[in-house]
């Protein structure tokens, strides 16, 4: 699967000196949660408003989703500062999903506290329909694995064509 970056991007951060950074922001949801959590990698605490929602910066360690012949996964450490996603990720039956995007910082206007999207921002990178699995919560930090769904563990095949759910081939 090939990453398609685009080139006003691409030309900006291989300058020698760029104002550019990347975000990375990563929406973290269970249906037994009260509230979705919505964080973006912000070394200096600064939340973005992007899409509607607020998403809380602080620093956090992540890699993009890997590209090997085995199904995709990455790794996500969160420092545990306040404990409240600890407690969150801490009670739930099953693993939660997650959600991970990478924009551009010029499209978000810095001048405001929350930083606010300038038109439409354009998505980077953007890998859906994940989960968070083997999370070990300590009172430094929270890590992870971040993984896709390993089809190759499905049943085949996964519908039958019998009778009773297909009767027009039974006539």
């Amino acid at each position: 699967m090939g990453r398609v970056v685009s080139a006003s991007l691409r030309r900006e951060l291989e300058k020698q000196e760029s104002s550019e950074a990347l975000l990375i922001f990563v929406t973290i949801t269970h249906p037994t949660m009260d509230e979705t959590i919505r964080v973006v990698s912000e070394p200096e605490g600064i939340d973005y408003v992007y899409g509607g929602e607020t998403f809380i910066g602080f620093p956090f360690d992540i890699e993009l989703l890997t590209d090997s012949e085995r199904f995709p996964e990455t790794r996500i450490a969160v420092q545990n500062v306040d404990e409240t996603i600890g407690r969150a990720i801490k009670g739930l039956i099953g693993p939660p999903r997650v959600k991970i995007e990478i924009l551009a910082l010029s499209d978000f206007d810095t001048t405001v506290n929350p930083r606010t999207e300038i038109g439409t921002p354009t998505v980077e990178y953007s890998a859906d329909k994940l989960y968070l699995i083997d999370v070990e919560i300590d009172a430094m930090q929270i890590t992870g694995r971040i993984v896709s769904w390993n089809y190759s563990q499905e049943v085949w095949p996964g519908v039958r064509a019998t009778q009773n759910r297909t009767p027009g081939l039974y006539r």
